[in-house]
Order: C-alpha cells, then sequence, then structure tokens
C-alpha cells in the first residue's frame, strides 16, 4: 500500500478532495486535478489517493477506476489501446459501486461499444442498418434478465410438439415486438441523438439517426479506425450514462444515497500522442456543468527537455492553491472553481519537504466520508409519493393538468405559444374561424412531423383582431401570412417522406396580441421553450413594421434567427441584427408608386398617414422624397391615426379630407395613402359620397397596405373595396392573383427551410438555432417546388429587395373579377 507524500499544502489539497467525493456534483463543474513536477511522487499520490476511496475491508466508499501501470503496458501492446482502457475503466466503475448505492448501468456506453465488434456485412446500407439492429437486440436480450432464457427457448424450439407451438407464439408476440421496439429505441432515444452530428461532423455519412451512423463504427466500417472519433463516441456515451445514474429518482431509495461523483485516477499520463494522454484530454473535454466525474491524473513531466528546469507554464498551482481554488466549489459559493482552472483542468504541482503534522493527519484521516443518507430519507419520497398518488385517486377527474400550458387569456383572446394537441384556441368559436382551422390543421401536420427526426420553425404575429374593437380593426395582421406558412409546411414534409436525410418540419403558432400587445410576455416564454433542449431553429412571420415589433425580435435570444414575411419596414433591418427581410420594403413601395403617379403625369400629390406609426411615418418619407425628386408638388399633407392605445381616431375631419381629395383630383392630382388599411374604407366611403356622383369615370387613388383587405375572407360588408366605385383603387402587392399575403408568408417559411436544410445536410453542424442563424449569414439561396417561380437570395441587400415580384394591383367594381394586376419596378427612379 502506497502512502500520499505528506508535504506542504497536501493537507488542506486532501481535505477538499474528500470533500469534493463526499457530496453530490448538482450542478457544479468538477475540473481535472492533474499532478505535474515529480513523476514518482504524482505517482504515489494518485495511486494512494485509491485507498481513501475505501473503508477498512476493502469494500468501495464511492465508485472509482484506478488505470494502473500493467493496464497501460497492455493497452500499449494493443492496436486499439484506447478500448482497451475505457473497458477497464467502465468495468471498475461497475465493480466499485456501493452496495448500498444499487448497481451501476452503463446500456449507453455499452450500446456504442458493441458496435465496434459487430460485422454489418457488405451490400446495401438498409441491409447493413437491419444486420446491425439484429446483433445489437440479440446482444441486448442476452444481457437482459429473462430475455435471454426466452431467446434460448426460441432459438432451440423447445422439447416436444407444445414448446415448439409455444415457441413460435413467443417469436410472434415477443421476440418481433421486442426486436421492433429495440430498434426503434436506438432511433429515436434522446441518449443517442448526439451520436449522428458527431459522425456527420467527423466526415461520415450525413446520417440522421443512430443505426445509419454506427454502420461506419462497425468492425468493417470505414470510420472504424479513426481512434480520435472511437474514443470521443465512447466517452460522450459514457458522460450521458453517468449523468443518468447520478439523479436522485424519489422512487428509487438506493439512488438516493449516490451522493459523490465517479472517480477516475490516472497514475501514469504519458508524453502527447500516447493513449492515457489522449484519455485525459477526453475526459477534459467532457468537462460540463452537472457532470459526475472528478479526474485525479500524475501528469507528464513537462520539464523534461528544458535547460532551465522551468514547466514553462503560467498556470500551475501549488497544493494550497489548488485547494483554494477548490474550496468554493465545496463551499457551495460558486458553481465552477477558481481562476486556476485553464481549459478544465487545474494543474498543481506538490513541492517542499516532508511535514510530520502532515503524515500524523494522513494516518489518522484515512477515508473519505460521504454524505450520510439514513433510510427514513431515503424511503420518505417513496411512502409520500404513494400516500399522495393514494388520496389523489378520487378527485383526478376534478384536478386535471392544464391543457394549454403555453397560452394564456390577455383582453378577450389567447395569446402565447400554441403547444396544445387539441382546443386551447386564439379565439372563441364565434370569430376568426380561419385561424382555429389553421391552428387544428397545423398540429395535424406537427403529428406527422413528430414522428420522424425534425426541427421547428415558430411563426411569431399579432393574430387576433383588436379584442375591444376601439382600434377598429378590420382583419386580423398575419393570419393569411400564417395560412401560406401552413401550406409550405405541408408540401416540404410531403417531400420528407421516405427521405432519410430531409427532417420533417414543425410548424408552432405564438400569438403577440393586437399589435404587439402582448409581445414581450409572448416572447420571453417562446425564449423558455427554445431554451429547454427543444427542436426551435428559426423564427417567421412578424408581419408588421412596428416600434413594438422591432423591441420583441430584440428580446428574442439572439441565437434565434427571424425571418419576416409580409414586412416591409426600412428600419427593420437596420435595427434588428438577427432578422432578414425576404420582400420589398417601403423604399421600393415608394419608388413603384412614384412611377404610377408619373405614368398618370399627375404634378400634385397628398400623402395621407398616421403620424404616430413608425411604418406609415417611414413610408411617408420615403413617398415624399421619390415624389419630389420627379418635381412632384407635395400639398399639405393629412393624419389619420388607428386608434391603438388610446390614441384618437381619424383625426381630420372625413367631410372636409373627403373634399380635398376630390378638389385635388379636378386640379391634376392625386391621393396616396400610407396609412394602416383599416381606416381606408371609412374615408373611400365619404369620398364615394361626397364626388362620386359628379364623376363620370372613377378617379385613380393610390395605397400600399390594403392587401389583407382583399384576400380576408371574413370581411365586414363596408370593408369590401369594390363597393367603392368612385375611384380607380391601386395598391402594392407581392403575387399577381389575390393571395399577397399567402405568398409572403410562404417566402418566409421557405427560407427557414433553406436554411435548415443546408445546415442538416451541407454542413454536418447539428442543426442548433445558432447554426441555422450562421448559415443565413453566410448566404442562402431559396429555391424550391413549393414556389418555384419565387427564387430569392438572403441576406438580401436593396438592389435584390428590388428584383424581387412586385406589384401594382387594381381593385375591380365587381366582386366575381379578381384585381388586375401589373409588374411594379422597386429600382430606383434616377
Amino acid at each position: 500500500m502506497g502512502r500520499i507524500p505528506p508535504l506542504t499544502g497536501v493537507k488542506e489539497l486532501v481535505t477538499v478532495l474528500d470533500g469534493l467525493v463526499g457530496r453530490p456534483v448538482g450542478r457544479r463543474e468538477l475540473p481535472a486535478v492533474v499532478l505535474e513536477g515529480d513523476h514518482e511522487r504524482d505517482t504515489a499520490f494518485v495511486t494512494a489517493y485509491r485507498d481513501r476511496l475505501r473503508d477498512a475491508s476493502g469494500a468501495a466508499i464511492a465508485p472509482h477506476a484506478l488505470l494502473g501501470e500493467a493496464l497501460v503496458e497492455q493497452a500499449q501492446r494493443s492496436a486499439e489501446p484506447d478500448v482497451v482502457l475505457l473497458d477497464d475503466l467502465t468495468k471498475q466503475l461497475e465493480e466499485t459501486m456501493p452496495a448500498a448505492a444499487g448497481g451501476l448501468t452503463l446500456s449507453t456506453y455499452w450500446t456504442c461499444r458493441r458496435v465496434l465488434d459487430i460485422d454489418a456485412g457488405a451490400g446495401a446500407a438498409r441491409a447493413q442498418r437491419r444486420t446491425l439492429a439484429e446483433k445489437l437486440c440479440l446482444a441486448w436480450e442476452n444481457d437482459t434478465s429473462g430475455l435471454k432464457g426466452l431467446r434460448s427457448f426460441i432459438d432451440t424450439g423447445g422439447a416436444g410438439q407444445i414448446s415448439e407451438r409455444l415457441g413460435a407464439i413467443a417469436t410472434v408476440l415477443v421476440a418481433w415486438p421486442l426486436e421492433w421496439a429495440h430498434r426503434t429505441w436506438l432511433n429515436r432515444t434522446r441518449r443517442l441523438r448526439w451520436y449522428a452530428p458527431k459522425v456527420r461532423s467527423a466526415g461520415g455519412p450525413a446520417a440522421t439517426r443512430f443505426l445509419a451512423a454506427a454502420v461506419s463504427l462497425s468492425k468493417n466500417g470505414e470510420l472504424r479506425n479513426r481512434a480520435a472519433l472511437r474514443q470521443s463516441l465512447l466517452l460522450e456515451a459514457l458522460a450521458v450514462d453517468l449523468v443518468r445514474a447520478a439523479r436522485r429518482g424519489v422512487l428509487l431509495p438506493r439512488r438516493r444515497r449516490r451522493v459523490w461523483p465517479f472517480v477516475v485516477l490516472l497514475p501514469r499520463v504519458d508524453a502527447p500522442g500516447t493513449a492515457t494522454r489522449r484519455l485525459l484530454d477526453g475526459l477534459v473535454k467532457l468537462h460540463r456543468r452537472g457532470l459526475p466525474l472528478l479526474v485525479l491524473a500524475a501528469g507528464h513531466d513537462e520539464q523534461e527537455g528544458r535547460s532551465d528546469g522551468t514547466s514553462g507554464r503560467g498556470d500551475v498551482q501549488t497544493a494550497t492553491g489548488a485547494a483554494d481554488c477548490l474550496r468554493p466549489l465545496l463551499e457551495g459559493r460558486a458553481r465552477s472553481a477558481g481562476a486556476g482552472v485553464v481549459d478544465g483542468q487545474l494543474r498543481v504541482r506538490l513541492s517542499g519537504e516532508d511535514q510530520a503534522e502532515v503524515r500524523d493527519w494522513l494516518d489518522i484521516n484515512v477515508a473519505v466520508s460521504p454524505r450520510s443518507v439514513p433510510w427514513p430519507s431515503a424511503y420518505l419520497g417513496v411512502l409520500v409519493t404513494v400516500a399522495l398518488l393514494a388520496g389523489a385517486v378520487p378527485v383526478v377527474n376534478w384536478v386535471r393538468q392544464d391543457a394549454c400550458p403555453d397560452t394564456w387569456a390577455a383582453q378577450g383572446v389567447r395569446v402565447g405559444v400554441d403547444t396544445a394537441t387539441e382546443g386551447c384556441y386564439f379565439t372563441d368559436g364565434g370569430s376568426q374561424e380561419l385561424l382555429r382551422t389553421l391552428q387544428d390543421r397545423i398540429r395535424a401536420q406537427n403529428r406527422v412531423a413528430d414522428r420522424g427526426a425534425h426541427r421547428t420553425v415558430v411563426f411569431l404575429s399579432p393574430l387576433t383582431a383588436d379584442p375591444q374593437g376601439k382600434g377598429e380593426q378590420l382583419t386580423p395582421a398575419g393570419v393569411l401570412q400564417l395560412e401560406g406558412a401552413a401550406d409550405a409546411q405541408r408540401e416540404f414534409n410531403k417531400q420528407a417522406v421516405g427521405d432519410a436525410e430531409r427532417p420533417y418540419l414543425r410548424l408552432l403558432i405564438a400569438n403577440a396580441g393586437y399589435a404587439f400587445a402582448q409581445g414581450a410576455a409572448v416572447v420571453d416564454r417562446l425564449n423558455a421553450l427554445a431554451g429547454d433542449g427543444t427542436s426551435i431553429s428559426a423564427v417567421i412571420g412578424i408581419s408588421q413594421s412596428r416600434q413594438a415589433s422591432v423591441d420583441a425580435i430584440n428580446r428574442l435570444s439572439p441565437d434565434l434567427p427571424v425571418i419576416g414575411a409580409a414586412v416591409s419596414g426600412d428600419f427593420m433591418t437596420t435595427e434588428t441584427p438577427n432578422y432578414f427581410q425576404t420582400q420589398p420594403t417601403n423604399r421600393h413601395f415608394a419608388r413603384a408608386l412614384t412611377r404610377r403617379v408619373m405614368e398618370l403625369k399627375r404634378k400634385k400629390a397628398l400623402i395621407i398617414y398616421d403620424d404616430k406609426d413608425r411604418y406609415s411615418l417611414n413610408l411617408r418619407q420615403d413617398l415624399g422624397s421619390e415624389l419630389a425628386g420627379q418635381g412632384v408638388q407635395l400639398v399639405e399633407p393629412e393624419v389619420v391615426r388607428t386608434p391603438d392605445f388610446g390614441q384618437p381616431g381619424v383625426v381630420s375631419a372625413l367631410p372636409e379630407l373627403a373634399k380635398r381629395i376630390c378638389a385635388l383630383n379636378r386640379d391634376n392630382g392625386i391621393t396616396l395613402f400610407a396609412a394602416r388599411g383599416s381606416q381606408l374604407p371609412k374615408i373611400l366611403n365619404q369620398v364615394q359620397a361626397e364626388c362620386g356622383s359628379t364623376t363620370s369615370t372613377p378617379f385613380p387613388f393610390l395605397a400600399s397596405d390594403v392587401d389583407t383587405l382583399i384576400e380576408y375572407p371574413e370581411l365586414p360588408e363596408f370593408a369590401h373595396l369594390d363597393h367603392y366605385a368612385a375611384v380607380d383603387l391601386s395598391y402594392i402587392a407581392f403575387s399577381s392573383d389575390h393571395h399577397s399575403d399567402h405568398a409572403a408568408g410562404s417566402d418566409s417559411f421557405r427560407a427557414a427551410a433553406a436554411a435548415i436544410y443546408r445546415t442538416w445536410t451541407g454542413t454536418k453542424l447539428p442543426p442548433r438555432a445558432s447554426n441555422v442563424l450562421q448559415q443565413l449569414r453566410n448566404s442562402v439561396d431559396v429555391k424550391d417546388t413549393v414556389a418555384q417561380d419565387r427564387p430569392f437570395h438572403l441576406p438580401s441587400d436593396d438592389q435584390a429587395l428590388a428584383e424581387r415580384p412586385l406589384y401594382l394591383c387594381t381593385v375591380p367594381h365587381t366582386t366575381s373579377t379578381t384585381p388586375s394586376c401589373q409588374p411594379a419596378n422597386g429600382r430606383p427612379l434616377r
């Protein structure tokens, strides 16, 4: 039995190490403690520390593994030293589990380990996956109590006719379902979702599931001899199992006694490039919060070959300094060690002379002392749970779980993120039937996507009308754009059926309330969902250019890309770093409308705008600049206001405004409406009354934000623009039919899908939101079969947006006729 060298500071260092071993890791990050300097002294410390992890009878106090000299020599003679070291490490951890804490199950590790020994054969990839799955299932059955005997009975056929029939029945009712379930578990379990991305990033096949990726690591796989990848996969699997083993389940009394980390002791770590050094580096890379693993190693002597005798490192701590770095972890004052930890390692140099006081202390304090867990504490959770369940049975139909966990009531509607599977509509049954229908459609499409590998796109927008009616809102923004996104989702998922290399796409609906009134709370809920390890990769929609829209985008997680649908404010891209524009902006609208004014040879222009709305102010400024640049006289503008949040409604008296519009037309002028569309029918109704009877032919009237008044199916009768025959109303649209908002919503979903697919299949990076964002910043071409006539590129500059589809459409005066549209030019007029 060796002894820990009784040097200066060793008492403090050992005390802290014992304390860390004797307490649960919780959410702390334990660094690897690497001793450097005197190799013999360091090796003696690491080897002797193993004795502190055992009691007087030799039974383990905490699970540990010591990779000693003999094992290292054996590994060096092996063709795969990393596998030899890890096999012995896991074997020792299993054997040293304290009896009161139950056994250690390393199912994830052994699944990945068995892959290396299985010959998946040659031939088609499908056949190799089937062979690999069958052999993994057989190995699992042989290692599972009860299943091994059943398998033997099925394979031998028993003795006699009755046994043969029972064997056949067991095959159909038990063996086949078990094989199917195990294969499904391999491809779907959270424990192995990281496997395929790791293999892809190492140059393996672009697989999305475990079996397809694991074939390349099987006995004759093309990546079988990649030692670094092989070790990385096995260590990651071991980390998954150790985290699971340390979870203290209420119904698992033995797990309540797991109050320690797993300890790995490396008394010999050779020079860089050797198996022991690679193992230490791999264990250090696992360094993460909550991993119950403490590594203590005797590092390679870095003084060799240096004439000055120094280590060449400024981050090496003394034993006392190392104890000070670790003490905040022990005392619960921090979740990570102090400044002495570099890249997950705390490097320590033992020095000084032997201290009699330290030797005496080591002779008296010979073992760690884990926190005691008496049996009442271990079993109390089980007893309380049983009692609560028993008491809850009579009232189970009275107390129900909230069926709408991520939405809530606000001002007569529901807002939030729709994660429910049924019910929980944003409006009641008496209004907005289209929105309710879309919620049901998208939920059904999401259920299909849940069957395979998938990513999630969130449509964030105001989707409900003003609940109090004070805003005079005729149509809810975003619903028609949501319909376009839903149609695009359906088409994309049809193409993913049967294609293992394409993920399905889910669509979540987030209602930010009228005019983004609940935007902050909804975004906070969305951030929480995105941070819970879900598959959310992008946010689309937005639908309105408002200051509240900008605030909501900037409140989102900085990793989430945001892709606009029918959003046109020039300021949206300049004030939101993660936002991407898909449609032409107000600047392009102003150029197109100005060209129309010049074609009509009008010399004067009246702009109607909302001085409290950033979108309207921005459009008015763009129109004023373009019209003035072409020599058009700008008369005194008129102000109308959408009465949002207590603001008054139309400021200009409607009769006087109508008179100005009619008089301006007679004086070779034209009116341009640059406010929200909800105010337009009131103005046109007054114009119709004022000058409709005295005008033989309709006169031109230009507008921008009226697409929804053309498309929305639930408009009140007075809002139908074709009723107002006194004017020829022309408006800006993103498509040549009457489905402009639909096309914009589809474009935003298509852009998100293109970036996700590009990340998934083209970069070999995991399709996290941050990687999708980087892909969008690098450039994405949106070309697909969903809308072949609408290709585009992100990110888009002014010239690219000017080339996007833009139309000037004229409202017909009969209900049975669709608007007539002609291409509009959004490029500069000069």
